[in-house]
């Protein structure tokens, strides 16, 4: 039987694996950008995860509320992205400006990359700023380059949620929001191929969010076409036993359509194969979390590198650079920047993340009593 959500140790809504799959996603990037990675490393890989998880994750908790409420309540579900995102992607923002305004690092930041940062479209400032200095990185604080991602995601968060209230007055049904969102997915290829053989660059096509889309798309679809923590049925009449024999195998393929596929397949069709292969590999982990993958990714030291691994994210390139300047050996940069990363993200954690994921509870709570609470009688 699919595995139900269960409930953290923080009392709050999660599916098995997911937080182990954050942490094997983050730990892929830092790897890539770190000093001592081989060049076929596929660092893509911890990108295309975070994509397709948040797809995943965030679909599946409107399709809880509107299965509990009867309707979605978007400004409930923006307070909730702005208080989780925003403060930590600030606080990182901050920190690498100054060290760029000290020049304790070399920066060409100006008032533009901050200010595409702050305001979530670093994306296409590095299209811009690649097409206008030659280098994707002039005007932005250093190492902070990694925004781009974050703000394919906000750009997500804004519309999504909107489009499924639509689709739903619409009275589509989850199946028929499922896949639209497939033929979206099957149309992202297309329309990077039609880019790419139009002369689009690397950052183009790698960056920008009409080009990045699918893969949030594809975890939507999943949560609404076939989702184990829902208990929705395997999709295409497929077994228990067929998803476990082909995991393993879908995961080395996608090491390999990373590390292995040439420039163009990569930037085209490549991410689209790596999508198809985590379908089966969440079923997996998340069907069986008691399995020798599933015990791996819900080891509570696993699941806790996952709860930290946003602001592990946001902070790891700006403290590689940073121990760079003082540790001569590679691995060894790399090793302490990694324990280092920990430290910080785990005080962001506390002292962050933690109050805010409580005050972002308590006005839940208010905003719904507001609601419940009948008008009085004139």
């Amino acid at each position: 039987m699919p595995a139900g959500p269960v409930k953290s140790v923080h009392g709050t809504f999660s599916i098995p694996s997911l937080d182990g799959i954050r942490a094997v996603a983050v730990l892929i990037v830092f790897v890539s950008h770190g000093l001592t990675a081989p060049s076929a490393w596929p660092g893509d890989v911890g990108v295309t995860i975070f994509f397709f998880l948040s797809g995943y994750l965030i679909t599946t908790l409107l399709r809880r509320e509107y299965d509990k409420n009867g309707r979605l309540a978007l400004g409930k579900f923006y307070v909730r992205r702005l208080l989780r995102i925003q403060p930590p992607a600030l606080i990182a923002i901050a920190i690498t400006v100054t060290v760029g305004a000290l020049g304790i690092l070399p920066s060409t930041m100006n008032g533009w990359g901050i200010t595409a940062e702050v305001f979530n479209y670093t994306n296409y400032f590095m299209v811009w700023s690649y097409a206008t200095t030659g280098s994707a990185h002039t005007g932005l604080p250093p190492e902070s380059s990694m925004l781009w991602s974050l703000a394919v995601e906000e750009h997500f968060y804004l519309l999504f949620p909107a489009l499924m209230i639509i689709l739903l007055w619409r009275k589509l049904s989850y199946r028929q929001i499922g896949w639209i969102l497939v033929a979206a997915c099957v149309l992202a290829p297309m329309w990077r191929i039609y880019l790419a053989l139009n002369g689009a660059g690397f950052y183009r096509l790698y960056t920008s969010t009409d080009t990045r889309f699918d893969g949030i798309l594809a975890g939507a679809a999943m949560a609404l076409l076939a989702n184990p923590a829902l208990g929705d049925g395997i999709p295409f009449g497929a077994s228990d036993r067929s998803i476990r024999y082909v995991a393993a195998p879908l995961a080395t393929m996608i090491g390999c359509a990373a590390a292995l596929a040439p420039r163009t397949f990569g930037l085209t069709i490549s991410d689209s194969v790596i999508y198809l292969c985590l379908v089966p590999i969440f079923w997996f982990v998340v069907i069986h979390p008691e399995g020798v993958f599933g015990r791996i990714l819900n080891n509570r030291w696993v699941t806790h590198l996952g709860l930290l691994s946003f602001s592990i994210y946001l902070l790891h390139r700006v403290v590689i650079a940073l121990v760079a300047l003082f540790v001569p050996v590679a691995p060894a940069v790399d090793l302490t920047s990694l324990i280092i990363t920990i430290g910080i993200a785990q005080l962001m954690y506390l002292g962050v993340e933690r109050p805010l994921a409580k005050l972002r509870r308590r006005l839940e709570t208010r905003i719904t009593a507001r609601k419940s609470t009948p008008d009085p009688v004139r």
